[in-house]
């Protein structure tokens, strides 16, 4: 998937108030954490010591500190369930998971595929983050992994993937009405193009790093609602 350059700055790292998530605040949420970006997560948290929840439909590695959760973001009672098998403070929600679908273009679109990734990769993140609200410590940072496929000005994917960019682009709104609603931190970050079964063999960059870099830019993050590649510069909308 394309990505172009980033917009002028509108947010910097480090320009909210609000304290960053550490191991020490509480506990880590991690979905879609067996595999891809999402295990990466969940195995670099965990070497940093922190506790970790790790929300997928499959159980992944055992890892120290890490708590397998069983999850299916397309199904509602999935996610209340795996919600309330979470023991707060929860410090950091990320939410990886994600569906990229079809990639047919407007010729091969249909109404209920639409639907079913809207389902996913939007009704799941917040219907998990309304589950886990009680469970949040106070100054919990809401990570929403987002692409920069949803940006009206910069995402100029030559991919058929309608569904994904539109996804992604309600995602991103959604992140700014949750910004607006809720005391804590909410981010949507553009993770980059990764060589994972979504971003493919071919994806230049490697998803370790990436997670890396994520985790990097929680600890130093920018104001509530902005959205930023894993180096904290800005995509406009």
């Amino acid at each position: 998937m394309s990505s172009s350059p980033s917009s002028p700055p509108v947010s910097s790292p480090g320009s909210s108030t609000a304290t960053a998530p550490t191991a020490t605040d509480g506990a880590f949420v991690v979905t879609g954490a067996a595999r891809g970006l999402g295990l990466c997560l969940t195995r670099h948290l965990s070497a940093t010591g922190a506790r970790v929840f790790a929300l997928s439909r499959h159980p992944g590695p055992v890892l120290p500190g890490v708590t397998p959760i069983p999850y299916d973001q397309s199904d509602e009672a999935s996610i209340t369930a795996a919600a309330r098998a979470v023991t707060g403070p929860v410090a950091c929600v990320i939410h990886n998971a994600a569906i990229r679908g079809d990639t047919g273009g407007l010729a091969t679109l249909t109404a209920d595929h639409l639907a079913d990734v809207m389902r996913i990769n939007v009704a799941g993140p917040l219907l998990l983050t309304r589950a886990l609200l009680p469970a949040l410590a106070p100054q919990a940072t809401l990570a929403f992994l987002s692409s920069r496929a949803g940006s009206f000005a910069e995402g100029h994917d030559p991919d058929g993937d309608y569904a994904y960019c539109l996804s992604k682009a309600a995602l991103n709104r959604a992140v700014a009405k949750l910004a607006d609603d809720l005391p804590h931190r909410v981010l949507a970050i553009h993770p980059g193009w990764i060589a994972t079964d979504m971003g493919g063999p071919q994806a230049p960059d490697d998803p370790m790093a990436a997670a890396k870099r994520i985790v990097g830019l929680l600890a130093d993050p920018p104001a509530s609602g902005s959205f930023t590649d894993t180096r904290g510069q800005p995509i406009a909308p």
